[in-house]
């Protein structure tokens, strides 16, 4: 029996790698279809920084959090606040929307700039604030839902904001127009970046309502997403 049960964890594993190597796929398309050549050194750079954090992210999960990477990737985070279905459907066609037009906006001849650079360097800043971010909270399945057993946590980053993850999800917005040297990325970066403050602030409001302990927590650690301000 624990045999047949070990075996069909490590086959729903294989699966949520299969999903993760799709997003890569999937990404892969968004930015080089509309560029229409595959001589893009900043896409290139972009794919190759969103797939080794995101294959590093779930190893790590998979030794430490395996039940958070399950809930994250498989069944049980259904989005249960209609505000939070609404986000996620257009802020999923924002997203695509953002990679097309900077893809179709791309300048290869110019190459990599100052701005560029900096920008992928905040890009580097905002994986490694997620993953820190999920590493120290097991209930981060990425919808706003209160889950049986689930308290606030203010370990790691959840110390100086309530709202890590988001934090982590605004500056990759904001950086990816510029890392990948478009100007007209930056309407639906920053549609993207209200819209995850709105969210923000809705699931906050959640937590104080829902969650026992949390406005305790938000007593001890004010801040939602920029320390001293919000």
């Amino acid at each position: 029996m624990n045999e047949k049960y070990k075996q069909g964890e490590k086959a729903y594993f294989r699966k949520i790698y299969l999903k993760a190597a799709a997003r890569v796929l999937l990404l892969a398309l968004l930015l080089f279809l509309p560029a229409g050549s595959l001589r893009w050194p900043a896409g290139w750079l972009y794919l190759a920084l969103y797939s080794a954090w995101s294959a590093l992210t779930m190893l790590l999960l998979a030794r430490r959090s395996p039940a958070l990477l399950l809930l994250r990737e498989g069944e049980g985070r259904e989005a249960r606040e209609q505000w939070d279905k609404v986000f996620i459907f257009f802020g999923g066609a924002l997203l695509a929307g953002l990679l097309v037009i900077c893809s179709a906006e791309r300048a290869a001849s110019r190459g990599f700039t100052f701005l560029s650079v900096a920008a992928f360097l905040g890009l580097c800043a905002a994986y490694g604030l997620a993953t820190w971010a999920l590493l120290s909270n097991r209930f981060a399945i990425g919808v706003a839902a209160i889950q049986e057993g689930q308290v606030p946590v203010d370990k790691g980053p959840y110390g100086a904001v309530r709202h890590p993850l988001y934090l982590a999800a605004i500056v990759f917005f904001s950086c990816t127009p510029a890392a990948l040297g478009s100007t007209a990325g930056f309407v639906p970066a920053g549609l993207l970046v209200a819209a995850l403050a709105a969210r923000t602030a809705l699931e906050d409001r959640l937590l104080l309502r829902s969650l026992a302990g949390y406005r305790d927590y938000a007593a001890r650690v004010r801040s939602r997403l920029l320390p001293g301000l919000w």
